[in-house]
Protein backbone atom coordinates (compact mmCIF):
# COMPACT_ATOMS: atom_id res chain seq x y z
CA UNK A 1 0.00 0.00 0.00
CA UNK A 2 1.28 3.48 -0.88
CA UNK A 3 0.88 6.33 1.58
CA UNK A 4 1.23 9.88 0.19
CA UNK A 5 3.01 11.89 2.88
CA UNK A 6 4.25 15.18 1.32
CA UNK A 7 5.98 16.45 4.49
CA UNK A 8 9.29 18.32 4.84
CA UNK A 9 12.05 16.17 6.34
CA UNK A 10 15.61 16.63 7.51
CA UNK A 11 17.99 14.65 5.29
CA UNK A 12 21.65 13.73 5.79
CA UNK A 13 23.48 13.63 2.47
CA UNK A 14 26.73 12.51 0.92
CA UNK A 15 27.97 14.98 -1.67
CA UNK A 16 29.44 13.41 -4.78
CA UNK A 17 32.35 14.66 -6.89
CA UNK A 18 29.86 16.22 -9.28
CA UNK A 19 28.29 18.22 -6.42
CA UNK A 20 25.03 16.27 -6.25
CA UNK A 21 23.64 15.38 -2.84
CA UNK A 22 22.70 11.71 -2.32
CA UNK A 23 20.56 11.00 0.77
CA UNK A 24 22.07 8.60 3.34
CA UNK A 25 19.59 9.07 6.22
CA UNK A 26 16.52 11.12 7.10
CA UNK A 27 14.46 12.06 10.15
CA UNK A 28 10.68 11.79 10.17
CA UNK A 29 8.28 11.93 13.13
CA UNK A 30 11.11 11.77 15.66
CA UNK A 31 12.81 8.72 14.12
CA UNK A 32 16.07 8.54 12.16
CA UNK A 33 16.02 6.21 9.16
CA UNK A 34 19.32 4.97 7.69
CA UNK A 35 19.10 4.39 3.95
CA UNK A 36 20.38 0.96 2.96
CA UNK A 37 19.75 0.95 -0.79
CA UNK A 38 18.93 3.33 -3.61
CA UNK A 39 16.74 2.73 -6.62
CA UNK A 40 15.36 5.05 -9.25
CA UNK A 41 16.51 8.67 -9.45
CA UNK A 42 14.53 11.20 -11.43
CA UNK A 43 14.07 14.89 -12.10
CA UNK A 44 10.49 16.09 -11.95
CA UNK A 45 8.64 19.39 -12.07
CA UNK A 46 5.91 20.04 -9.51
CA UNK A 47 4.11 23.35 -8.97
CA UNK A 48 6.84 25.20 -10.87
CA UNK A 49 9.68 23.63 -8.85
CA UNK A 50 12.36 21.30 -10.20
CA UNK A 51 12.75 18.27 -7.93
CA UNK A 52 15.49 15.65 -7.75
CA UNK A 53 13.78 12.51 -6.44
CA UNK A 54 15.17 9.28 -5.02
CA UNK A 55 13.47 5.96 -4.35
CA UNK A 56 15.22 4.47 -1.30
CA UNK A 57 14.92 1.57 1.13
CA UNK A 58 15.58 1.45 4.85
CA UNK A 59 15.84 -1.53 7.22
CA UNK A 60 13.03 -4.05 6.94
CA UNK A 61 12.58 -3.28 3.23
CA UNK A 62 10.64 -0.09 3.95
CA UNK A 63 10.51 1.94 0.72
CA UNK A 64 10.33 5.73 0.54
CA UNK A 65 10.45 8.51 -2.06
CA UNK A 66 12.48 11.57 -1.07
CA UNK A 67 12.59 14.68 -3.27
CA UNK A 68 14.81 17.75 -3.02
CA UNK A 69 13.73 21.11 -4.39
CA UNK A 70 16.75 21.95 -6.56
CA UNK A 71 16.50 25.74 -6.07
CA UNK A 72 15.71 25.87 -2.33
CA UNK A 73 17.49 22.71 -1.15
CA UNK A 74 14.40 21.66 0.86
CA UNK A 75 13.75 17.91 1.14
CA UNK A 76 10.27 16.37 1.18
CA UNK A 77 9.14 12.87 2.02
CA UNK A 78 6.68 12.39 -0.83
CA UNK A 79 5.43 8.87 -0.21
CA UNK A 80 6.17 5.57 1.45
CA UNK A 81 5.19 2.01 0.82
CA UNK A 82 3.87 0.20 3.87
CA UNK A 83 4.34 -3.52 4.35
CA UNK A 84 7.01 -5.55 2.65
CA UNK A 85 6.57 -4.27 -0.89
CA UNK A 86 9.97 -4.15 -2.65
CA UNK A 87 9.91 -1.83 -5.69
CA UNK A 88 13.62 -0.80 -5.49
Amino acid sequence: MVEFVKEPVSVEVQVGRDGTARPVAFAWHGHRYLIESWGRESRETSEGCVLHCYLVQTAGFETWELCQDVDRGQWTLVRRWTGRYRPV
